[in-house]
C-alpha cells in the first residue's frame, strides 16, 4: 500500500478532513492533498510523518503503517539495525528469529528476558521460585 493510500485510510477512519489535518500540522492543504493522493513524487520524511502522526491522532501501530508505507524505519528499529551491522552476531540472531513463528519468539523472548535477571546482582538476592519456573519453561519453548 502506498504512503497516500495508508493516510487516507487511517484520516477517514478518525473522521477528519483533509484540511484539518493540514491545518492541525501546519502544511499547506494543497501540499497535503498531493500528499495523500500520491502525487508529490517522493515519499515524506520522517518528521514530516511524525507531524501527522501527532496531528490525525495515530495509534502507534498505524506510525509504524505510515513510516512502513513511506519506506522510512522507526528509529528504534534504525538503531538495532545499526547494532546488527556493528555486531554481526545480532544481525544473526535477527535473520533466525524472521523464521520463528509466533510461540518461538514468545519463547526466545522469555527465556532472553531470564537471562538478563539472572545476569543482575537484583535477580539474585529477589529472585523467585516463580522466576525459576519461568526461566525452566522457556528454556524448554526453545528446545521444541
Amino acid at each position: 500500500m502506498t504512503f497516500g493510500k495508508a493516510l487516507r485510510r487511517i484520516r477517514t477512519d478518525k473522521g477528519l478532513s483533509q484540511r484539518e489535518v493540514a491545518r492541525r500540522i501546519p502544511m499547506d492543504y494543497s501540499r497535503f492533498s498531493r500528499l495523500e493522493n500520491d502525487r508529490l513524487g517522493f515519499n515524506p520524511t520522517r518528521d514530516t510523518i511524525e507531524k501527522i502522526v501527532r496531528a490525525i491522532g495515530a495509534s502507534p501501530e498505524e506510525r509504524g503503517e505510515l513510516l512502513g508505507a513511506a519506506g522510512r524505519l522507526d528509529t528504534e528499529v534504525e538503531s538495532m539495525a545499526r547494532l546488527a551491522s556493528e555486531r554481526p552476531a545480532i544481525g544473526k540472531l535477527l535473520r533466525i528469529a524472521v523464521g520463528l513463528t509466533p510461540e518461538k519468539i514468545e519463547a526466545l523472548l522469555n527465556y532472553a528476558e531470564t537471562e538478563l535477571m539472572e545476569g543482575s546482582e537484583t535477580y539474585a538476592e529477589e529472585g523467585t521460585s516463580s522466576d525459576k519456573r519461568r526461566a525452566t519453561a522457556a528454556r524448554r519453548g526453545l528446545r521444541k
